[in-house]
């Protein structure tokens, strides 16, 4: 099956979104710094405070934007993911720290820059910038969830299912097998597991096997390209569906999503619901 290419890059689409949630977050925390008058900040006028606070934050927030794609792509810390929010605002917080320093210096004056000044600068520039980046990567996680449909009820005997929720049984080939480049990146007692589906989660995807799920460092184009086009489709942007795990294909409201094995309900896009239909998934 060919799948209608995205049109743009799943790299460039997840640095894009990460920027602007970032610096939307950075933004918010700089005016409520401002308002609060945080840090001894507070005897300025406020549009002072605004804009030290904003071209103190918001250069951070480029910082944390590049950090986080070091990191991530680096991908030693996938599966410890507060080890990472730690490695990321440390690696922020050393440059960031003298640039603070500069821009007190301007905006409020420093009799003199001496090492314990610069220390204590970085131990509030490391709390300040440990809080942002665990928002920015709770902030990713949530984008991410994709809420399960409530489970239907099957239709009474005799009695026809309303035209605008129909759920057509699949057959049920075998669960493909877990192509190497993955299996390597799971967990050991997932590597011999077979095939449901593949969710993308921000940087990351979550591999659904038989046997659980595990989070990998891999882009979901990448993934695709290792498994036959047997094995199932990329049913929706985020979403990669084994065919042996389908168990119905439900459609309502003009709406279509798979329900999978083990629960998974997969939303199908409007552009592979024709598709789908002509490769017999109902």
């Amino acid at each position: 099956m060919t799948v209608p290419a995205v049109h743009a890059s799943p790299n460039a689409l997840t640095l894009r979104r990460r920027a602007v949630r970032g610096l939307t977050i950075g933004a918010a925390a700089a005016v409520l710094l401002a308002y609060v008058g945080a840090l001894g900040t507070d005897m300025a006028p406020f549009g002072q405070r605004l804009a030290y606070w904003a071209s103190v934050i918001l250069p951070g927030s480029v910082l944390g934007l590049v950090f986080t794609t070091l990191v991530s792509g680096w991908g030693g810390l996938a599966r410890h993911r507060w080890a990472e929010v730690a490695v990321v605002a440390a690696a922020v917080a050393l440059p960031h720290t003298f640039l603070v320093v500069v821009a007190s210096a301007l905006f409020f004056g420093l009799e003199a820059i001496t090492p314990g000044l610069v220390a204590s600068f970085f131990g509030a520039v490391l709390v300040l910038t440990l809080v942002l980046t665990a928002i920015n990567y709770l902030a990713a996680a949530t984008e991410t969830a994709v809420p399960e449909a409530a489970p239907t009820a099957p239709p009474a005997s005799g009695s026809e299912p309303p035209p605008d929720a129909v759920g057509v049984p699949l057959p049920h080939p075998a669960l493909p097998p877990l192509p190497d480049l993955i299996a390597e990146k799971l967990a050991i007692g997932l590597r011999t597991a077979r095939l449901i589906a593949i969710q993308a989660e921000d940087h990351y995807l979550r591999i659904h096997t038989d046997a659980g799920s595990d989070l990998v460092l891999m882009r979901m184009v990448d993934a695709c390209a290792l498994l036959p086009e047997s094995a199932g489709a990329r049913v929706h942007r985020s979403w990669w569906a084994a065919r042996g795990a389908v168990e119905a294909l439900v459609r309502r409201e003009g709406k279509a999503e798979l329900t999978l094995r083990g629960g998974l309900s997969v939303p199908v896009s409007r552009a592979m619901q024709a598709s789908l239909r002509e490769q017999g998934w109902g």
